[in-house]
């Protein structure tokens, strides 16, 4: 068993509960981790054999680009859904973490973060 890991995808998004975060917009953090065979790609050096990365951070841009969500891990779980209809069949599972910077309350800290999990086999 393989993985492939996209770390720290930043996007600019209009996500949030309160209104002032849909409007002015914040920054979110995403990473992916895709557990898969990946001794087929290492033989034959054919993308077709593996899950494109490059597909995947383009499958979260879109989504991110025309969706938005309350919460963070309605932004996760909807990655989760696009991953696993396009290449569920491929992998073991994945995982992805949220991280959200501006939150507007009390304290101090670097961020939120959730993390979702999801097996496809």
């Amino acid at each position: 068993m393989g993985k492939i890991r996209i770390n720290n995808m930043k996007f600019y998004t209009k996500n949030g509960v309160l209104p002032e975060e849909r409007i002015l917009g914040q920054q979110l953090e995403v990473d992916v981790e895709l557990r898969l065979s990946l001794d087929q790609a290492g033989k034959t050096d054919d993308v077709n054999d593996t899950v494109s990365y490059a597909e995947v951070n383009d499958q979260i841009a879109e989504r991110l680009s025309t969706h938005s969500y309350n919460l963070i891990e309605a932004v996760a779980s909807a990655i989760l859904d696009d991953i696993e209809a396009e290449h569920g069949k491929k992998l073991a599972s994945a995982l992805v973490r949220v991280r959200k910077y501006s939150v507007p309350m009390p304290g101090v800290f670097d961020n939120i973060e959730i993390e979702m999990e999801r097996d496809f086999i």
